[in-house]
């Protein structure tokens, strides 16, 4: 998987499970369907939100994790952004269908649209029901655990055989709170056996946010180009 690729994932699975999972759950896993409705319902009311978040990268080919910090926002419908607190971090604005990535440290703006994102539109849920994502994985719901403050769901996505997923990671955890029904912890595990872990805290829900959290708008002197295709 090329790196401009695992970014733009990496970016898609906080989307997708901060204010979007949609799922259906089965006949016959009642805790599954409490967990997932309970999830939807939580969605569809929350108009914006705002988390602290840390990113923590795991790989063979490093001595150690590196860890990064973040600020995520969300507005309904389809604005979101992550603003990192290192210019040497990529920030994420996202305005419905338009997704740029910009690097101030190296002074570049990258573009691209849903439909020009191989796989990851299913993750953003731009142009396509995220129902979907059935078709590509296995959904598990383990039975709550008591954490100090909430309980806790954990929620394992297994991409199935032959999915176009099933040769790019080994599974995507998701841990929710009960009392909020919104992920506080995310991890994906790709199939080279790297490693990224996404943590949430500091939930504002239903705040008003700057509007210029989520503008695209090329600072001056920076260079801008279209993410590269698979």
């Amino acid at each position: 998987m090329r790196k401009s690729e695992k970014r733009i994932i990496g970016f898609c699975i906080i989307v997708l499970f901060s204010l979007s999972f949609t799922l259906h759950a089965g006949s016959g896993d009642e805790e599954k369907k409490v967990v997932i409705s309970s999830m939807r319902t939580a969605n569809e009311a929350t108009t914006s939100l705002q988390a602290k978040m840390k990113q923590r990268k795991q790989s063979s080919f490093m001595d150690k994790e590196i860890v990064t910090k973040a600020d995520f926002y969300y507005q309904k419908p389809g604005k979101y952004a992550l603003n990192p607190s290192s210019d040497s971090e990529n920030q994420y604005i996202v305005n419905n269908n338009s997704l740029w990535i910009i690097n101030r440290k190296n002074k570049t703006v990258t573009t691209t649209s849903d439909n020009e994102i191989n796989f990851s539109q299913y993750l953003l849920g731009f142009g396509n029901s995220l129902e979907m994502l059935e078709k590509y994985f296995d959904v598990q719901v383990d039975a709550k655990q008591i954490q100090k403050k909430f309980g806790s769901y954990k929620l394992t996505l297994t991409p199935k055989r032959g999915s176009k997923f099933y040769d790019k990671m080994e599974n995507i955890i998701i841990y929710v709170r009960d009392d909020l029904w919104l992920p506080y912890q995310a991890e994906l595990s790709e199939a080279d056996g790297d490693k990224t872990i996404w943590e949430f805290s500091d939930f504002r829900l239903n705040q008003a946010i700057n509007a210029d959290v989520f503008k695209q708008e090329t600072p001056r002197g920076f260079q801008v180009k279209n993410l590269e295709k698979k």
